[in-house]
């Protein structure tokens, strides 16, 4: 093979699809998606707490009352302790001159349930109003009690437990943030990627643009342009979607407080990219067996499905990464990629288990690329029908591809 053809397929494809709609909906769609569901809510719950509400309190034991106009001080609701009769005040409550109406009696004191009617109940927090209520009447208890906040604190500190490997190592939660991660962004990239890949294939076949690339280049120089073409786009997609989605994630959370491994950044990438090697190779080699882009888009489905088996079980391999379903996935080349980016961010996988795992998912990743190109070679000039399972044999079993 030639590099400089390769080279030439690789820039032709990349610099064709990247500017596609396709692919520039797909890429700042998702984006635009995650960051609006990261942002809308807290903006509106902003918004909405940023809102005063006018709010009467009649209480019948003159107790709670002031309590509550110190615990709720500094929060949305402006209290006014009001004296009269309970209808008056719901009718005043009706007229807009207050949100709602909060009625203490002895019994609330006992029971805790108090009443609380609403101007627009479909427009009151209940709940909210449930947590910021509930300070005042745990201080009202605690004096009747004779305890002290001090003392009930003391009495409410949980029970903590910090988690220690036997090396004497912290176990961190979010360790598997990464290798999980990289899964998804494996899977998601294969998934459009793949898809685009195969239709262009597919599109080539059918217009009988293949003739006349194929009388400048080998069938295998065109296929690994395309693979490389469409994984740079798959990286860019992943570096646009990690940004964004990194943003996102700092409205919630200190990532430098969470103690990320970026190491097992470095054990999950041979992985991710041997798997979606050998997965975008197998996604070419069967869109050029295709007739029709319908029968390609089944066929790709199939092949997006099974690399994701170990996901969809991932419940008994996070249970036991070591165990013996586990190593069986790790070793499974179709599973390989899902299943040891699932455990290494769960366990400390053996040394000797890395190193075999990559071992043979480097050698069959050489072999899918081989296998693929002769079946891509062989299927790209068949334009009136699908290429057969006896085609396929026919393919794999030719010595040397027919055009290098």
């Amino acid at each position: 093979m030639k590099k400089a053809n390769i080279s030439t397929v690789a820039k032709w494809e990349f610099n064709k699809h990247i500017k596609s709609p396709v692919f520039l909906v797909f890429t700042f769609l998702i984006p635009a998606i995650m960051a609006l569901a990261g942002f809308l809510p807290g903006f509106i719950m902003e918004r909405m707490s940023v809102e005063e509400k006018t709010l009467f309190v009649l209480d019948e034991t003159s107790q709670l009352a002031p309590i509550l106009e110190t615990t709720l001080a500094n929060s949305r609701f402006d209290l006014e302790i009001v004296e009269g009769s309970l209808d008056e005040l719901k009718e005043q409550v009706g007229q807009d001159k207050a949100d709602g109406l909060l009625y203490i009696t002895q019994q609330s004191l006992v029971t805790g349930e108090m009443e609380l009617f609403a101007k627009d109940v479909m427009n009151f927090n209940r709940e909210e109003a449930e947590q910021l209520i509930q300070p005042a009447f745990t201080q009202y208890r605690l004096q009747v009690s004779g305890i002290s906040p001090q003392e009930f604190a003391a009495i409410l500190t949980p029970a903590s437990l910090q988690l220690f490997s036997v090396s004497g190592e912290e176990e961190n939660v979010f360790a598997f943030v990464i290798p999980l991660l990289a899964g998804m962004f494996l899977f998601v990239s294969l998934l459009f990627s793949g898809q685009i890949l195969m239709q262009s294939v597919i599109k080539e076949k059918r217009n009988r643009i293949i003739e006349i690339l194929l009388s400048s280049l080998s069938a295998s120089e065109l296929l690994a342009g395309k693979i490389l073409a469409f994984g740079g786009l798959a990286l860019i997609q992943i570096a646009i979607w990690l940004g964004v989605g990194l943003s996102v994630a700092t409205r919630f959370i200190d990532l430098g407080t969470i103690g990320l491994d970026y190491s097992l950044l470095f054990q999950a990438l041979p992985y991710f990219f041997l798997g979606y090697l050998m997965l975008a190779t197998l996604s070419a080699a069967t869109a050029a067996t295709m007739k029709d882009a319908e029968s390609g888009s089944q066929a790709h489905g199939l092949i997006f499905m099974i690399p994701m088996l170990p996901l969809m079980l991932a419940t008994p391999i996070m249970m036991a990464p070591n165990g013996v379903f586990a190593r069986i996935c790790s070793f499974i080349p179709f599973f390989t990629p899902a299943t040891m980016l699932l455990r290494i961010g769960i366990t400390k996988v053996p040394l000797w288990e890395i190193i075999a795992t990559s071992l043979i998912l480097l050698v069959s990743t050489i072999l899918f690329l081989k296998i693929g190109a002769r079946i891509y070679q062989g299927s790209l000039l068949k334009f009136d029908s699908a290429a057969s399972f006896k085609d396929i044999l026919g393919m794999l079993k030719k010595e040397k591809p027919e055009r290098e």
